[in-house]
């Protein structure tokens, strides 16, 4: 008995926890940041639309791929700014010795 109120307890617990992380990812992050682009365009755009869910995936997709670029972008100035050379067939800076 003591188990199954415990076992009871945790469900609920982990259920809202998960409902609460969908929540906050697709209803806010996707579907907000979607409705922010789709909504200057078409000005009868439905918030929770599948239009919007789309849109607001594919902006997230491409920051993150921007992001990388981005980040290796630093990594091969950053090796050039300190006398390397970058190797762009190994991905590697590679430092001379002198």
């Amino acid at each position: 008995m003591p188990g199954e109120i415990v076992g009871e307890v945790f469900s609920g617990i982990f259920r809202f926890i998960f409902r609460l992380f969908v929540e906050i990812i697709v209803e806010i992050f996707i579907k907000g940041l979607g409705y922010l682009i789709y909504r200057p365009f078409n000005k009868n755009v439905d918030p929770d639309g599948f239009r919007v869910a789309i849109l607001g995936l594919v902006i997230w997709v491409l920051i993150f791929f921007a992001a990388y670029e981005i980040m290796a972008f630093m990594e091969i100035d950053s090796c050039l700014d300190s006398g390397g050379s970058y190797n762009y067939q190994l991905d590697s800076c590679e430092q001379s010795i002198n």
